[in-house]
C-alpha cells in the first residue's frame, strides 16, 4: 500500500519492522489470555526432561500473532508487485497455515501430538516441489551454486530441484526441533533473519554485488522489508517467551519462521551458506538424526536426550544459560556468515 505512495526502501523497511513489532505485543497481550481461557496450551512433548512438566498448561500458538502480525505489516509496507515478496509471502501462508491445522489437532486430542509426521512432511513437499519448478523453470532463476568462502560456483542444473525441496522441507522442521526452551527458536531466529535480510539488502543492489562476494539479483531487497515485517513479529513474540515463558510459538510460529528463512536463503542465491547462518538449527536437527541412528545401529545413546539442548539441560545446567549459550553460537554463525561475502 506505502509503496505506491513512498517507494523508499529505509522508510518501508523500518515500517514493517515497526507496526509488525507493535502489533505483535499488541496481539500477544489479548490472546495469550484467550488462548488458556480456550484451552489453547501446551501439553508438553513426549522424550522431555521432568522438569519440562511444569510447562504443561502454558499457552501456546504464539506463531498466530506473528504470523498476523508480519502479515498486515507486509501488505502494508510491501510491493505486492514483486515475485519474490508474493512468492515469500505465499511460502510462509501455506506452511503457517499447515502449523496452524497442526495445533488444531494437538488441542483437539489434547496431547502433544498432532498431524501424522508421514503427513505433514508430504504436505511440505507438495509446496517444496512447486517453488522448485517455479523457480527451475523461471529464465532469470541462475541454476549456479555459490560455494561460500571460496567464489566459485557450481552449475548444478536439474540438481537444483531436489536441493531446492530439501531446503524448503527441512528448515521448517529444524526449527520446529529447536523451540524446546524458552526463547531459543525465537532468538536463533532473530539472528539468522538479520544475516539474511542484509544479504538480500547486498543481492538487491547493483554497488554492493559488484564490490562483494555475491550475485547480483534484481527484486531482492524487497526481501529486506519482507524479513523487517518478520524481525518485529518475533521480536514481540520473543518478548512474551523469554524465561519464564508466558506464551510458546508452536507449530505456525516454527513453520512461518522456517519457511521465511528457507525461501529467503534460495532466492538470493545463499542456499550452502544456511547451513552456517542457521548452524544452531542444523546441529538441533543432526543431534536428533544421529540419536535415532546410533541406537537403531548399536543400540546405545550418544546423548543424554535430542535435540541437543535437552542434553544439556540433564547435564545440569539450567534453562536461562543454555538459551543464552545457543543465542551468543548464533550470533557469531550469522557474523561469519555475512563475512563470507568479503572478497
Amino acid at each position: 500500500m506505502f509503496y505506491y505512495l513512498i517507494s523508499s526502501l529505509p522508510f518501508r523497511v523500518t515500517g514493517a519492522a515497526l507496526l509488525s513489532l507493535l502489533l505483535g505485543l499488541w496481539l500477544g497481550k489479548i490472546f495469550i489470555r484467550k488462548f488458556k481461557k480456550e484451552g489453547w496450551v501446551d501439553y508438553v512433548r513426549l522424550y522431555t526432561p521432568e522438569n519440562h512438566q511444569a510447562k504443561r498448561g502454558i499457552p501456546t500458538l504464539g506463531g498466530i500473532f506473528i504470523l498476523i502480525s508480519l502479515l498486515v505489516s507486509l501488505f502494508i509496507f510491501g510491493n505486492l508487485a514483486n515475485r519474490f515478496f508474493l512468492l515469500s509471502l505465499f511460502v510462509i501462508l501455506y506452511l503457517g497455515l499447515l502449523g496452524f491445522w497442526d495445533d488444531v489437532i494437538k488441542k483437539a486430542k489434547r496431547s502433544s501430538q498432532g498431524l501424522k509426521t508421514r503427513f505433514k512432511l508430504l504436505i511440505q513437499l507438495i509446496l517444496a516441489c512447486g517453488v522448485a519448478f517455479y523457480l527451475y523453470r523461471e529464465p532469470g532463476f541462475s541454476k549456479y551454486l555459490e560455494i561460500p568462502f571460496s567464489g566459485l560456483t557450481l552449475n548444478i542444473g536439474w540438481m537444483y530441484i531436489p536441493l531446492i525441496i530439501a531446503i524448503i522441507v527441512a528448515t521448517p522442521n529444524s526449527v520446529n526441533l529447536t523451540d524446546g526452551l524458552d526463547g531459543l527458536a525465537a532468538g536463533c531466529v532473530l539472528f539468522a533473519g538479520m544475516a539474511y535480510g542484509i544479504l538480500s539488502f547486498f543481492a538487491g543492489s547493483d554497488i554492493f554485488s559488484s564490490s562483494l562476494n555475491i550475485t547480483y539479483i534484481s527484486g531482492a531487497r524487497e526481501l529486506v522489508v519482507f524479513w523487517g515485517a518478520v524481525l518485529g513479529a518475533t521480536f514481540a513474540f520473543l518478548w512474551y517467551n523469554t524465561y519464564p515463558a508466558q506464551v510458546f510459538m508452536g507449530e505456525t510460529g516454527t513453520q512461518v519462521l522456517g519457511g521465511a528463512l528457507a525461501i529467503t536463503a534460495i532466492l538470493v542465491k545463499k542456499e550452502i551458506l544456511l547451513l552456517l547462518i542457521g548452524g544452531v538449527f542444523a546441529v538441533e536437527a543432526l543431534s536428533v538424526f544421529l540419536q535415532v541412528f546410533f541406537f537403531q545401529v548399536r543400540g546405545k545413546r550418544i546423548l543424554k536426550m535430542s535435540p541437543l539442548h535437552h542434553h544439556y539441560e540433564l547435564k545440569g545446567i539450567s534453562e536461562p544459560k543454555i538459551v543464552a549459550r545457543f543465542w551468543m553460537v548464533a550470533a557469531l554463525l550469522a557474523l561469519l556468515g555475512l563475512s563470507s561475502v568479503l572478497k
